[in-house]
Parts: C-alpha cells; structure tokens; sequence
C-alpha cells in the first residue's frame, strides 16, 4: 500500500515538512490556525509517539474540510482530553472526518427535531416594519 485510503497520504513521496504544514495553515484563517497550533502542542507534549510529520499527515488528511469543522472537532477533542488517553491525531482526524461527511444529514435531523420558524405572511393592504 502506497497510499492512505483515509486521507490520500503518499508513503512513497518525500516530502519538505515544515513548507508543506506552512502551505497547508496558509490556506486556514487565523482562528483555525490558532486551534490547531494549540491542540498540535497538547497532543506532541502529552503523546511521545505523535510529533511533527504525524501533524503534517493530519493536516493533509483534514484539507478539503472546512474550518468550522476543523473548530468543532478540536473543541470535542479538547473538551474530551483525548490527548491525556494517549489519543493522537489519528483520532482528531477522524473525529473531524466523520463530522464532515455528516453534518448535512445531522443539519436535517436537527431541523426535523427542533422544526423551523413559521413562515412570514406580508397581507395585502399592511406596510413591512
């Protein structure tokens, strides 16, 4: 196996690590980056076995997937202190992954759950506030 069928990480290439994660943090706003830089220090100071080629391999993994998932998977992951159970960036990875392929349907359970506002009615003959 050449390539990770979860995130598309090529095992054969070599690659320049600290340009490819500057590349890949450039493309974030500055909020993202911020959440990442934090939760990457926790998880490389809590995990021996975690440092800055599996950082770049995860970000490469979560870099079709928008920030505000990428926000909501960091603030699970550090609300859980996943980083303190030897959990690395393979698990954030996947929390985010995982979110990702489903927030459309998890948006359409929620609105089927909670429903929607009521429709507004303009009536003839009334002026809109």
């Amino acid at each position: 196996m050449t390539k990770c069928p979860a995130c598309g990480y090529s095992l054969n290439k070599s690659y320049n690590i600290s340009l490819s994660i500057n590349n890949l943090l450039k493309v974030r706003n500055k909020d993202t980056v911020k959440y990442l830089n934090k939760i990457c220090s926790r998880i490389i100071t809590n995990i021996p076995s975690e440092g800055r080629s599996r950082y770049f391999q995860f970000l490469f993994g979560v870099k079709n997937v928008e920030d505000g998932v990428i926000r909501w998977g960091i603030e699970q992951y550090y609300k859980g202190r996943y980083y303190n159970t030897g959990k690395g960036f393979s698990y954030l990875r996947k929390i985010i992954q995982n979110r990702s392929e489903n927030v459309d349907v998890l948006n359409k359970n929620e609105k089927l759950m909670l429903g929607s506002p009521p429709p507004v009615i303009n009536i003839e003959g009334e002026e809109e506030c």
